[in-house]
């Protein structure tokens, strides 16, 4: 559930003004960079005047994080699993 809220919090606080994260913590910048996940986000709750406190918003969140279920970065090495790409702290 971990990777749930770490998107969630991603988005909410994107949501607020916060341009300072490049990716959810956890999730490989690169990757996300190549799935837009972002612009997706932007599209769906200008679409459907999204509150984030609503369901829906919840869904999307989970629709995404089943789809990030692989792309991680393993702690130890911060290298990640779909891409190989390794990443500096």
């Amino acid at each position: 559930m971990a990777l749930f809220e770490n998107v969630k919090d991603f988005f909410d606080r994107k949501k607020q003004g916060d341009d300072t994260l490049v990716a959810p913590e956890g999730i490989c910048p690169n990757c996300w960079g190549k799935q837009e996940w972002e612009g997706e986000y932007y599209k769906f709750v200008k679409g459907e005047g999204v509150d984030p406190s609503k369901d829906t918003y919840t869904s999307f969140v989970k629709d995404v994080t089943r789809k990030l279920d692989k792309i991680t970065i393993r702690k130890d090495t911060y290298t990640c699993e779909t891409c190989a790409v390794s990443f500096k702290e």
